[in-house]
């Protein structure tokens, strides 16, 4: 992410990603009405020029940002752990646990956490939104229908720890440690609701 202190002398050295992170970087400190051209090139030691070399106008680095934000916390999180834990109970949890697993994913909370109150303003962030909440609740379903749960039981167990990390992940008021604890809990009880269903 790039910092107040980051400064581009000319547009060729500046790359479409460092406008978004800048952006970004506003958005979880303060809002996405603070998401303004000249400020952000004041930040990366720019002019106006330099933006809309790489951008059309600002509602297409807003997007952007959505985009990044989907293919980042979402797409290449879920590829990831597929191809690199082949257990489904244990791919699970890791899931449940990404987002405390480092600085990073808390600073991913945060930013979802300022596109949660961006999407109660905007039909587009509301809409991405959507999509990310379809395909995370979509990929914790398969999970547990391979753990062995029947679709319709998945996919309200799916919403069930959906529901739960996004709370979590946002409890920054809480130490990690204490957040791990309840999402190990959780974790435990859906096994033993399997366990359950499966006798």
């Amino acid at each position: 992410m790039v910092s107040s202190g980051t400064k581009k002398s000319s547009r060729s050295q500046l790359t479409r990603g460092d406008w978004i992170n800048a952006a970004i970087d506003v958005m979880v400190h303060s809002s996405v009405e603070q998401v303004m051209i000249e400020k952000l090139g004041e930040t990366l030691g720019v002019s106006r020029g330099s933006f809309y070399w790489h951008f059309k106008s600002r509602d297409e680095l807003l997007t952007s940002i959505l985009d990044q934000w989907t293919q980042t916390a979402t797409i290449a999180v879920q590829e990831h752990l597929d191809r690199g834990e082949p257990d489904a109970a244990r791919r699970l949890l890791l899931y449940m646990r990404l987002p405390l697993k480092s600085s990073r994913s808390l600073e991913a909370a945060d930013l979802e956490l300022a596109i949660l109150g961006w999407a109660r303003r905007s039909e587009v962030a509301r809409g991405a939104m959507a999509r990310v909440d379809e395909i995370r609740i979509n990929h914790l379903s398969e999970l547990l229908i391979q753990m062995g749960l029947s679709s319709q039981d998945a996919k309200h167990s799916a919403h069930l720890c959906y529901a739960f990390l996004r709370y979590v992940a946002q409890r920054r008021d809480m130490a990690v440690d204490a957040r791990l604890m309840l999402i190990d809990r959780l974790y435990k009880s859906v096994l033993e609701d399997i366990r359950r269903i499966q006798k």
